[in-house]
């Protein structure tokens, strides 16, 4: 309730920007109103455990950027799950090749999930992405950005905004370096390595998963919301993760894949842990003839104009570490996918993936599942 009136005052103020914008445009300071709309439906087409087949709003929401001389502004509130929540709240300073950002927004930490929820290829990130990355944090980055070159670095604590508790919270150290040695129009070579460094997140007495990292995916869609892999690693000091990043365009060509692997320290004797996983996916325009792509940030951008576009996936994700004595669960799927773009604002997806348990995925045993999966998606 409390989060649906914030949503609801938001929106309502969003109705006086147009004006606020006039009367402050001798300050040089200038407003745009965001949006976006992701619509969802699924369709199990082999659910040997009967997963529900329905439509969902996997992304809804409207916020506000706005720029003043070196100053980038944004604002964004979402809906999802039957509930709102704060997603981008950050200011960012710039000059030349440098930037500093402050406030919630992603730590640079992986492609897919540093791409904008509208240019994914698919419904659903890799489930390697899913598990072992980070949503929006609260923090500080500093960006140098070159042709050639891109690094960021930052320090971000576990909460985000929605979380009010109070506890001390932890802490993430972040870094990222993306080479371009193929950088034009039409042909693009990224080659990135990013690392992070976390401490349990801070938690109340009564909740009973201090020193705790959670992993966890659900698979290839969100229209049956169920967990289908989880590793909660208790006793926990640290974590280190790494993962690496390829990037490749020409022309009508897409390429993207990524390896991610996290190591968890533990304390009272308990052995450390570990969990790994990659994708790789490709994409072939049948209509259009480059994609874009997103220097601010160093990640893929959707293809440009009116598009027709093919693309395929694998993923593959291991929680499993039996040395630690922590049996997560692991999975492979495939997936193929056909995305209209009608123009930069509107389009339309469709995609086939087939799940493939491994061992431990205790919640549909060993039966593996398919499902058929439809977008329609906008932006402004």
């Amino acid at each position: 309730m409390k989060y649906s009136l914030i949503f609801f005052l938001f929106l309502l103020s969003m109705l006086v920007v147009p004006t606020i914008t006039a009367q402050n445009a001798t300050d040089e300071i200038q407003y745009k109103i965001t949006g976006r709309m992701l619509m969802d439906g699924g369709i199990y087409l082999k659910n040997p455990v009967d997963f529900g087949n329905g439509t969902e709003f996997n992304d809804l929401r409207i916020g506000m950027k706005a720029t003043y001389r070196n100053w980038k502004m944004k604002l964004e509130m979402g809906y999802a799950g039957n509930k709102a929540a704060i997603k981008d709240a950050f200011a960012t300073y710039s000059y030349k090749k440098h930037s500093i950002q402050v406030g919630q927004f992603y730590e640079p930490f992986s492609l897919d999930m540093l791409c904008s929820t509208f240019d994914l290829r698919f419904n659903q990130s890799p489930g390697v992405v899913l598990a072992l990355t980070n949503s929006r944090r609260m923090g500080v980055a500093y960006s140098y950005n070159a042709k050639h070159y891109y690094l960021c670095g930052g320090l971000f604590t576990d909460n985000d905004l929605s979380n009010l508790k109070n506890v001390s919270q932890g802490y993430a150290i972040d870094t990222r370096l993306v080479y371009r040695p193929v950088y034009e129009k039409g042909k693009l070579i990224h080659l990135g390595v990013a690392a992070t460094r976390r401490t349990p997140d801070g938690v109340l007495p009564e909740d009973g998963n201090k020193d705790t990292f959670t992993y966890k995916s659900v698979g290839v869609s969100t229209i049956d919301n169920r967990t289908l892999v989880v590793a909660n690693v208790d006793n926990a000091v640290s974590q280190f993760k790494i993962g690496t990043e390829l990037l490749i365009y020409y022309h009508k060509f897409f390429l993207q894949s990524e390896y991610i692997r996290t190591h968890v320290n533990r304390q009272h004797n308990f052995r450390d842990y570990v969990a790994q996983g990659a994708y790789i996916q490709c994409s072939w325009l049948l209509l259009g003839h480059h994609y874009l792509y997103d220097e601010e940030v160093a990640c893929p951008g959707r293809p440009e104009g009116k598009s027709l576009e093919l693309c395929a996936r694998f993923n593959y994700l291991t929680l499993n570490d039996s040395s630690a004595g922590i049996e997560g669960g692991r999975q492979k799927d495939f997936s193929v996918g056909l995305n209209y773009y009608l123009n930069k604002h509107i389009a339309i997806k469709l995609n086939y993936s087939y799940f493939l348990p491994g061992a431990n995925v205790k919640v549909i045993d060993k039966n593996d599942f398919s499902v058929l999966q439809g977008r329609f998606q906008f932006i402004f």
